[in-house]
């Protein structure tokens, strides 16, 4: 069975031409592609428990339709609604238990679920299994562009942590220059990588403003406020403490509002430290603001 809107809305297509009606082929199953597409509206909305929810109710279905296409696809969607989440964990469990069955019926795992296991790994800081799955993804031919460039983006990003300035290097060829915000903003942000480890730090600066800017266009914001904060370490190194706080407390504040209170915490103590030390009462005032803030809404 299939559940892709797309070739859903073919088939309305189809049946609207003249001649003889195409086979409708075997019934699908109703239960399992609703709970699939409201998990997928969700998720569209940023409802991530409820996108959870529903993708899980799904999967049990598949499991019970014994569909091996069905229990691909919508593991993969869970897991993209997890790691959307900040679930790292959960999100690397479903990618190895689907990847289980998947084996168990002598079946490839898709390359798009591989890259969501590289994904949840690189977060957990397993960086030899994240990048053992994208080099896996990059194998697979063939493969839409999308997805290898966002292969080619984790692997630089485990070489620049490595210190790995060739390796940084031959990611960043492989990515072009694109429209699309979100592979501008690997493009953007890798380049950042690579200008930090040659301390061309001004260099650095303005590729992470510029990679924020493009993960907000794609609604990136946990990944808008990790340029953020790489764009505040190379502020910093050229001496702008001052400066360098501003881009922490906007890294830390949206961090904190996303949800993710250990990196929002640790970011905006960051911004009041490098605030207090430039003398910047203003920015160690919002710190406090958005820390009572945080606090209130609990």
């Amino acid at each position: 069975m299939t559940l892709r809107p797309a070739a859903l809305a073919l088939l309305f297509v189809l049946a609207g031409c003249g001649g003889t009606p195409p086979d409708p082929g075997p019934p699908p199953d109703r239960r399992l592609e609703q709970a699939n597409q409201a998990g997928t509206r969700a998720l569209t909305l940023n409802q991530t428990t409820e996108a959870i929810k529903q993708y899980r109710a799904a999967l049990s279905l598949a499991y019970q339709r014994d569909d091996a296409a069905a229990i691909g696809d919508v593991g993969y969607n869970l897991a993209v609604a997890q790691l959307r989440a900040g679930a790292a964990a959960d999100a690397l469990g479903t990618v190895r238990e689907i990847r289980a069955e998947l084996e168990r019926r002598r079946q490839p795992a898709p390359a798009e679920l591989l890259l969501v296991q590289a994904a949840a790994a690189y977060r957990l800081g397993a960086a030899d299994e994240a990048m053992a799955a994208a080099q896996e993804v990059l194998a697979r031919t063939p493969l839409p562009p999308e997805t290898a460039t966002r292969a080619w983006f984790l692997r630089g990003a485990i070489s620049a942590d490595r210190g790995d300035t060739q390796g940084v290097a031959q990611a960043l060829a492989a990515i072009p220059p694109s429209t699309q915000p979100d592979q501008e903003a690997d493009r953007r942000e890798l380049g950042g990588r690579a200008a930090l480890l040659s301390g061309a730090f001004d260099r650095a600066a303005l590729e992470f403003e510029q990679a924020a800017d493009q993960r907000r266009l794609a609604l990136d914001y946990r990944g808008m406020a990790r340029a953020l904060a790489f764009a505040g370490d190379a502020t910093l190194r050229q001496g702008r403490t001052a400066d360098a706080s501003v881009y922490f407390l906007r890294a830390g504040r949206s961090a904190l509002l996303q949800g993710d209170a250990a990196t929002g915490r640790a970011l905006l103590d960051r911004a009041d430290q490098l605030a207090r030390e430039s003398g910047t009462p203003g920015v160690s005032a919002e710190v406090e603001r958005v820390r009572k803030a945080a606090v209130t809404q609990k």
